[in-house]
């Protein structure tokens, strides 16, 4: 009877437990809960803004003016131009509520802080037409500007972040073209043609037996014979790696015309490159032409087959491509 009873209290006393730990817990939820309700209406804000269509801003004497289009931003000045969508997502996030870390009522006149010949001006559009310009003055000493909203007179003290995001010009929301994301070990065949000769590679996966440690080879031309398998697979492993890890610099011209590739070199290439890769399970194509050296000679004009584009890719990266038939 006593086991029983002890078992009893027990139960209860784990059930008090559970009941205090569930409402010290309620109570821990609510009143963090309430701090940041308080948190948030002791915010200033200079915009309340929702589903910004449409940005613009002065940089260094240039306006730049984006318009969303059917979910896209688009650059006013020409549609053709690939805008960095991230850039100006960020963008518009950043305007369309704007924190102040101080509203400056009863300060002195706007002239005080820059206001008066503002620095940079930032004009936003919500989808209900709603505008607001933001006009930035003075920088302080740890970083921060003055802003005030065109048309009132109480200024803001706000972080970096909107004349950061403002700073570039147009090539800094220009999106590059993107090669294909993958590994050297997704590249199944190697093509390089260059000074009237052509290069071809292929990989073979080979089946493991006992102590045999290489799961791959390589061979030149085909590999239908023995005789061209390459004794050393480093060579190509290095190479197929360059390949996968080649990045565009810098966009020469976004929009090229059949015409205008000879000054870039691209209308008789020095060298093609086409490899073929596996990627969740379908095997794909990648072709890229090299032209000539820039003004500089830093990097190498390219363009990927059919594309509008011509990209500038740093010279190191494409020599370490070009130079592999002399390490086979």
């Amino acid at each position: 009877m006593k086991k029983k009873k002890g078992i009893f209290y027990g139960a209860g006393a784990l059930i008090l437990l559970c009941a205090l730990y569930i409402g010290v817990n309620f109570y821990l939820d609510g009143s963090e809960k309430k701090e940041n309700e308080k948190k948030e209406a002791d915010k200033a804000y200079m915009t309340d803004l929702s589903d910004v269509q449409a940005l613009s801003y002065d940089n260094n004497g240039q306006e730049l003016s984006f318009t969303k289009k059917d979910g896209v931003w688009k650059y006013d000045g020409d549609d053709r131009f690939p805008v960095k969508q991230t850039k100006l997502d960020s963008m518009a996030s950043t305007v369309s509520k704007l924190e102040a870390l101080r509203k400056l009522e009863g300060a002195d006149t706007l002239s005080a802080y820059g206001l008066d010949k503002p620095i940079r001006k930032v004009e936003v559009t919500s989808g209900d037409g709603k505008k607001s310009v933001i006009l930035l003055g003075n920088g302080t000493e740890d970083g921060n500007y003055y802003a005030v909203i065109q048309g009132e007179n109480t200024p803001y003290l706000i972080s970096s972040s909107l004349f950061s995001e403002t700073e570039g010009g147009l090539t800094d929301v220009m999106a590059l073209e993107e090669f294909p994301a993958i590994q050297g070990t997704d590249i199944k065949t190697i093509t390089i043609s260059q000074n009237g000769t052509t290069s071809h590679y292929v990989k073979k996966e080979l089946e493991v037996k006992g102590d045999q440690k290489e799961e791959i080879a390589w061979y030149k031309d085909s590999a239908d014979s023995e005789s061209n398998k390459l004794k050393d697979n480093s060579p190509l492993n290095v190479l197929a790696d360059s390949l996968s890890g080649l990045k565009v610099k810098s966009c020469a011209d976004y929009k090229a015309e059949d015409s205008s590739l000879g000054s870039y070199g691209l209308d008789k290439p020095v060298a093609e490159i086409t490899y073929t890769y596996e990627k969740n399970g379908k095997e794909e194509t990648f072709h890229l032409s090299i032209g000539s050296k820039n003004q500089d000679s830093t990097t190498y004009y390219t363009r990927t087959e059919k594309s509008s584009f011509v990209n500038e890719i740093d010279k190191a990266s494409v020599d370490k491509c070009l130079n592999v038939d002399k390490q086979v």
